[in-house]
């Protein structure tokens, strides 16, 4: 890990990460949007955790960590980020899309929005990991959320409800930049040239 990042602000950052991207669950159920069965599929979960932990912990390290890595070398300053927040984007929205309940949307629209909000929570993970300099972090808040996505049995009425989670999952990046804003003031800056 980069010095002056402890372990402690890693974890507040990965977890601010999780609870903000999840945020639009408890906003859904208070405005109706959202009911929760009582039918927890545990065959489901048996193997679904273990395989949700493994694969957020291996994603990052391989995406945010030797990926990232590499791009950050090959191309200008502040654009490795939005590059491999794209990028890693694509395994996701196209796993969410085979695992999770499609959105009753025309497939364009379903397949754009499991994209972008991927998207947005690869840039939040980018960035996580270029303060911390570590993929740990990034792997604990994706596995938090995968989890909770994964394990919840939830029912969701009306539309809102994709605009919600997209809106979290763009309030989580933006709150990861907010909580590790010193430690990413360097990479700011060779961004900007100063």
């Amino acid at each position: 890990m980069k010095s002056g990042v402890d372990a402690t602000l890693a974890a507040g950052a990965a977890a601010v990460l999780a609870l903000v991207a999840l945020a639009y669950l408890p906003a859904a159920r208070s405005l109706h949007y959202l009911s929760f069965s009582q039918d927890v599929d545990t065959g489901r979960l048996l193997w679904f955790a273990p395989a949700a932990v493994i694969g957020a912990f291996l994603f990052e390290r391989i995406v945010r960590g030797t990926f990232y890595g590499w791009l950050r070398k090959k191309l200008p300053a502040g654009m490795a980020a939005p590059v491999v927040a794209a990028l890693g984007a694509i395994p996701v929205a196209a796993l969410r899309l085979s695992l999770a309940p499609r959105l009753d949307a025309p497939p364009a629209i379903a397949i754009g929005h499991a994209y972008l909000v991927a998207f947005a929570l690869g840039l939040g993970l980018a960035w996580l990991a270029l303060g911390t300099g570590a993929t740990w972090p990034g792997g604990a808040a994706l596995a938090a959320i995968w989890l909770v996505k994964g394990a919840l049995p939830a029912s969701f009425h009306g539309r809102p409800v994709p605009l919600l989670e997209l809106l979290a999952a763009v309030l989580a990046a933006v709150a990861v930049a907010l909580v590790l804003r010193k430690p990413l003031a360097p990479h700011r800056n060779a961004m900007w040239g100063v």
